[in-house]
């Protein structure tokens, strides 16, 4: 009969099974499986126990090390990263916009939204989001775009837009939406 291995451990066991290498399901007889109080003598057969509660020992040492390890990094390099995860947004909306794939509406629907007045409003797209913005006030006569008037104007980058009013201007604009995340991000503790 193979000799029986006792683990005394810190906690109660709510529940045990014993994995056999070859059938995973095999039932557990009771003289297979012994579970002791925490409190009870440590049994030491063979040498296993010991050892087992130094690998033990040596795999909590090690996780704590790491732990801290990937603590020390994330606050010592948080600048960095921060700055990292803004590059990688640009290039990600860099491209993104490269393929046209943004919706001019909901760009413009959002700087609206900073719009101290919705009268008078003229609001400046790069020329390749025009036709986009004409298409919109074409397809709801009585809808929120029908009262603007959209311009051209080729010093704005395609997915952004300014907005002029009466009260003010409102730049919406990828470059600032970045630099603010930036600041926020560099912020964070």
């Amino acid at each position: 009969m193979p000799e029986t291995l006792t683990i005394h451990l810190a906690h109660s066991v709510a529940a045990a099974r014993v994995a056999d290498a070859l059938n995973e399901s095999a039932p557990v007889r009771a003289d297979e499986l012994e579970i002791r109080n925490p409190q009870s003598a440590i049994c030491n057969q063979d040498g296993r126990s010991q050892e087992l509660g130094q690998l033990c020992g040596l795999v909590k040492s090690l996780t704590d090390q790491l732990g801290r390890l990937h603590e020390e990094t994330v606050a010592n390099h948080r600048g960095e990263i921060a700055r990292l995860a803004v590059e990688i947004a640009r290039r990600i909306l860099a491209q993104r916009v490269a393929s046209g794939d943004y919706d001019v509406q909901a760009v413009i629907e959002e700087a609206l939204k900073r719009a101290p007045t919705h009268q008078n409003i003229v609001i400046r797209v790069n020329p390749q989001d025009l036709p986009a913005c004409q298409k919109l006030q074409q397809q709801d006569a009585d809808g929120p775009f029908a009262a603007l008037e959209f311009v051209a104007d080729r010093s704005i980058a395609r997915a952004d837009c300014l907005i002029e009013t009466p009260k003010g201007i409102i730049r919406s604009f990828v470059e600032q939406h970045l630099e603010r995340i930036s600041e926020v991000l560099g912020r964070v503790k």
